[in-house]
């Protein structure tokens, strides 16, 4: 019986002995590998790519809870539809297994004027200080965090930063936006108002400068603290302790004589809309179910993450597809070979049968020679595929400039992503296309006669 040193120096010697047709087979393989490999690495990065934009324009761990409304919508399964969210219900949805932090949430468009006659229009949400570090308001760029002791504290999302214009401006049609971006480099440029040095005013509502009896009625705030994080929906918020705001609000509304309700106070009866933060995304599809069925609409933006994967698996699908039929026509390829070297090495063959080498022996040389030839085109395959995607995501630089735009920061798009594992993996599926290839060619190399193989030589 053969050794194996022996076997691998003798299949390394019959490949290079036809150094052309090993070329022109492992080329199958190489191309195929490059096929499949760049292809997935594209879904690959393509997900990698929805999951960072959906995290920076939204959060995957937040449901939203809010009363049923007519339609059958988000509300599948449940005996009663809820019209509104009481403090009971909260209590309930805090006990469900996977949720660790739950607030209720009140939003309200308002108006910001400056001692230095600066003024905005944005919106301002009101949570609980425990839900604030779930949702990710923990960390600040400047200042500090929301305490208990904080009277009128407003923390600011940097979005909202570029919305600070001179009071006479907001008369025309004004665009933040144009703000925010340097024309020559692209880049995000930081705000130039700083709430924590100026002196600021809240009224609700939109602005009114004539002097009437809707002519604002500011309230001082206190600045604390502006944003560090880039989410999109989160940045273009302003933040405060929900009792504070509330207490804010009706403030106000006393103020103003009840204007925005016909005059009359309004009944407090539930909230319109609660969050809820589930830390293990696994958990999300079967808490909203569960939700849904009590009675609410529960809404998250993991809904349009999951339509997106499976989207995403289907294109994968394809282009693995297509990567595999290139597998397979390079699979027969090896196969031609390994049948040509049958007929070539016939006396070869018959000599080592003659000379005592088993049909084991003969048998592992085949395998050894096709697997060789698909490990090669593997590893060639694999290295090559390394180099397109590094061209493609040159390539996809522009799409790269676009991201960061919308995700507020400058991020560097990589469209195709190798991972280890798919390395690895296209490696050993080559070599066993290989042994496949190989399999019929070695077991007709077993039944070739001795004898016949050498008088036809």
């Amino acid at each position: 019986m053969m050794n194996n040193i022996d076997l691998i120096s003798m299949g390394l010697k019959n490949l290079f002995r036809r150094k052309l047709r090993t070329f022109l087979t492992t080329l199958g393989i190489i191309i195929g590998t490059i096929s499949i490999v760049v292809m997935i690495s594209i879904g690959i990065g393509m997900q990698k790519q929805m999951d960072k934009s959906f995290n920076q324009m939204g959060d995957m761990n937040i449901i939203t809870v809010s009363p049923a409304d007519k339609s059958k919508t988000n509300t599948i399964g449940a005996k009663k539809k809820k019209t509104s969210v009481t403090d009971k219900d909260i209590q309930y949805l805090k006990n469900i297994e996977g949720v660790d932090a739950v607030s209720p949430v009140i939003n309200y468009s308002v108006t910001m004027i400056t001692s230095k006659r600066l003024t905005a229009q944005t919106s301002i949400k009101g949570m609980t200080l425990e839900f604030m570090e779930k949702y990710g308001l923990g960390k600040m760029k400047k200042g500090s965090v929301l305490t208990e002791d904080d009277r009128a504290g407003v923390l600011f999302g940097k979005m909202t930063l570029y919305g600070f214009v001179k009071a006479n401006a907001t008369n025309n049609y004004y665009d933040p936006f144009e703000e925010m971006y340097d024309e020559e480099t692209g880049k995000m440029k930081e705000p130039k108002f700083n709430p924590l040095v100026n002196r600021i005013y809240m009224s609700f509502g939109s602005e009114n400068t004539g002097d009437n009896e809707n002519t604002i009625k500011p309230i001082l705030i206190k600045p604390v603290g502006i944003l560090a994080t880039t989410n999109y929906q989160k940045s273009a918020y302003m933040y405060m302790e929900l009792s504070q705001l509330q207490n804010l609000k009706d403030k106000y509304d006393k103020m103003t004589g009840y204007s925005e309700y016909g005059g009359k106070k309004p009944s407090k009866n539930g909230y319109t809309e609660v969050m809820v933060h589930v830390p293990d995304r696994k958990n999300l599809e079967r808490i909203q179910k569960e939700i849904q069925k009590y009675g609410f609409r529960a809404d998250s933006d993991a809904d349009m993450l999951r339509e997106t994967k499976k989207m995403t698996q289907i294109i994968n699908l394809v282009f693995g597809g297509i990567g595999g039929i290139s597998l397979l026509v390079a699979a027969i390829g090896i196969t031609n070979t390994m049948v040509m070297a049958i007929y070539e090495r016939r006396k070869e063959i018959g000599v080592m049968k003659v000379i005592g080498s088993s049909i084991r022996d003969i048998k592992r040389l085949f395998l050894f020679e096709s697997a060789s030839i698909g490990l090669l085109g593997g590893i060639l395959g694999v290295i090559l595929s390394f180099g397109i995607s590094s061209i493609v995501n040159v390539i996809a630089g522009g799409a790269g400039s676009f991201m960061g735009d919308m995700s507020m920061e400058q991020t560097k798009t990589s469209i195709s992503i190798i991972p280890i594992w798919l390395s690895l993996l296209a490696l050993v599926f080559t070599a066993f296309i290989g042994l496949v290839s190989g399999y019929l060619p070695a077991r007709k190399a077993m039944k070739l006669s001795a004898l016949e193989a050498i008088k036809t030589e």
